[in-house]
């Protein structure tokens, strides 16, 4: 009898635990559906916006072409760099493999780049040249063809199938790492072969990019000039050695796991880390680090995540973004320009060596205003310029420097800078002054050598943050 009632209790005890444990799952992998479909949601407005941008870039560049009026024509060229400008900021928080982000974001760069330099010599009195008419032709040419593959995988996503990310699912099975037959939830047939296709897509894409011509312009960021061999360089570091340097620059390295390493080259050849969370499982990564091959110098970071309410203002996002540089190996920054946008803070900093700002050593961060998160980190100009220079004195003082203005610029600040000559191949040391005339504020760069206006740029302050025009 007293068996019995043992075997009784023990298949009450068991009943129970089961029920819990079944309520307790479920409640967790409804939490995991709610968590992956609001990051499913990002996913999609984040892709779908980049399509919009990238059409918009290409429709433009068309009318720039049309138009034989400058004044429309600075207008179509700001409107382009600002939708390349967004593109970027779509683009880097999809969870993209290396090679297409890298190819992608910087063909979107170029296209900023170029549509500035533009707007800047027009502004000045420059017409475009027929060489410059040329490049555009091209440049329209190569957004159209990858205008043209967004929109084919934007049809096949919008069909159904695909989620960027699946709902964790606990249960048996997953408990006891048991193999799945299809990982793809509810229509794993159908989801599998959507996302092969868009796999494909993606590698498409990489390679169209890779293949775009080679766009020269006068401006510093044009491929002639950062494919120049880098000054800042070191001993070869092995992929291992990089790994080990992962822990120093992630703010809390046993968050993630390494999912992938690939290999980059260009001008810098780079490891590139691939990161999911501790917490998930299979491959899917969110977050991109990559660390030089030589001196293990931090490139470039790219995390994906959703954002939520920004709580920081500009102000601290700056010295989050300074903060990170020091700890990082990247002394003496100083912030420059900034802009905030969709709850995110760009922020560019610029190398300072004794009172001298330099310029071409630039890193641009990317900082969460929810949390003060770092989400992403750019380095390849500081990389590809940074040393230690051999300034020159200045032949000119600051007085005699300021007595080259336009008397009617009220000047505020004053400071030495180092900056990329027009043709992005040299550089020149100059008095920058910040002045204002009327209601407009101006950069006017005076070199410290002859006295020469070098070149002059209207400081735009906004409720999002300063860029320069």
């Amino acid at each position: 009898m007293r068996r019995v009632v043992t075997w009784l209790s023990v298949s009450v005890f068991a009943a129970l635990a089961v029920a819990v444990w079944s309520a307790w799952t479920a409640h967790l992998n409804e939490h995991n559906r709610l968590l992956a479909n609001a990051l499913e949601a990002e996913r999609q407005r984040s892709f779908v916006d980049m399509v919009h941008h990238v059409e918009q870039i290409q429709a433009l560049l068309g009318k720039g072409l049309a138009t034989g009026s400058e004044r429309q024509n600075m207008r179509y060229m700001a409107d382009v760099h600002r939708h390349a400008a967004a593109a970027v900021t779509a683009l880097s928080s999809l969870p993209l493999p290396t090679e297409v982000s890298s190819t992608t974001g910087k063909f979107l760069q170029q296209v900023g780049d170029f549509s500035y330099s533009l707007l800047r010599d027009e502004a000045a009195g420059r017409p475009m040249t027929e060489a410059e008419r040329a490049e555009m032709a091209r440049l329209r040419e190569a957004s159209t063809a990858l205008r043209e593959q967004l929109g084919t995988m934007l049809t096949h996503y919008n069909r159904g199938g695909f989620r960027w990310h699946q709902p964790a699912q606990l249960s048996l099975r997953t408990l006891f790492r048991l193999p799945e037959r299809n990982l793809l939830h509810p229509a794993a047939a159908e989801g599998a072969a959507m996302a092969a296709l868009l796999d494909g897509g993606w590698a498409q894409l990489a390679t169209s990019v890779e293949q775009m011509p080679t766009f020269i312009y006068n401006g510093p960021f044009s491929d002639h000039v950062s494919e120049m061999p880098p000054a800042l360089t070191g001993p070869p570091v092995t992929r291992e050695e990089a790994g080990q340097r992962l822990a120093a620059i992630l703010p809390d390295s046993s968050a993630y796991r390494v999912v992938d390493v690939v290999e980059s080259g260009g001008n810098l050849p780079a490891y590139s880390f691939r990161l999911a969370p501790a917490n998930s499982r299979g491959q899917a990564y969110t977050a991109t680090v990559s660390l030089t091959q030589r001196g293990g110098h931090l490139l470039e970071v790219l995390n994906g995540r959703a954002l939520g309410r920004p709580a920081l203002d500009l102000e601290r996002a700056r010295a989050i973004g300074q903060e990170y540089l020091a700890r990082v190996g990247y002394a003496d920054m100083v912030p420059t320009f900034a802009q905030i946008q969709d709850g995110v803070a760009f922020v560019a900093y610029a190398y300072r060596q004794g009172d001298v700002i330099i310029y071409p050593d630039q890193a641009k961060v990317k900082v969460a205003l929810d949390n003060g998160e770092v989400l992403g980190l750019d380095a390849r100009q500081f990389l590809t310029h940074h040393r230690h220079r051999s300034l020159p004195r200045p032949r000119l003082t600051a007085e005699e420097a300021r007595g080259r203005l336009n008397p009617q610029l009220e000047v505020s600040r004053v400071q030495l800078a180092l900056i990329p000559d027009l043709a992005g191949t040299g550089e020149v040391l100059t008095y920058e002054f910040q002045g204002r005339m009327g209601e407009d504020i101006f950069l006017v760069y005076v070199n410290a050598e002859t006295g020469a206006e070098e070149q002059i740029l209207q400081l735009i302050e906004t409720d999002g943050g300063t860029f320069t025009l």
